[in-house]
């Protein structure tokens, strides 16, 4: 192969190789839908709320008030559930939470908590895959394939 050609080669192999972030990543199965809860204690970043907003515990249903502490207790301050039939039905899960609406302010042993309920489509493997490693090798290699052009092309010009 002639070096303008093995340039050209390399320059297109190595510029579709880092435009990959345009075509990938391909899904191969469905997005899934899981529930989640979480509490944590009121802080600065907690939206406002008044007095009337805020639910004691023992207001809560008994399924709601079992999530509750489950989530207070996990040591990820929350946990997650795939299966639709195991969603406490008095409570909403929206994807994007608003007061009253997925999030409660929940008074417990004289603390506030927030206690958040939403939906999150959770991508397939396949394309958490491809993002992780496929994409940035696949970058990687096209950068380096242009840099090997370009190495090409400057050991063809005989002035240096």
């Amino acid at each position: 192969m002639s070096r303008p050609a093995t340039v050209l080669a390399l320059l297109a192999v190595g510029g579709l190789l880092m435009a990959n972030p345009l075509y990938l990543p391909v899904a191969t199965a469905e997005t899934t839908t899981v529930y989640a809860h979480a509490v944590q204690p009121v802080g600065p970043e907690t939206p406002s709320y008044g007095e009337s907003d805020v639910i004691d515990r023992s207001e809560l249903s008994a399924d709601a008030r079992e999530a509750f502490d489950r989530a207070r207790e996990s040591s990820e301050a929350g946990f997650t559930v795939e299966d639709s039939d195991e969603r406490i039905e008095s409570l909403s899960y929206p994807r994007a939470p608003t007061l009253g609406d997925g999030l409660l302010v929940v008074a417990h042993g004289g603390t506030h908590y927030e206690f958040w309920t939403r939906s999150v489509e959770r991508e397939p493997g396949s394309v958490v895959t491809q993002r992780v490693v496929v994409q940035p090798v696949g970058f990687l290699v096209g950068f380096l394939a242009v840099v090997a052009a370009v190495a090409v092309a400057v050991a063809a010009d005989d002035r240096f």
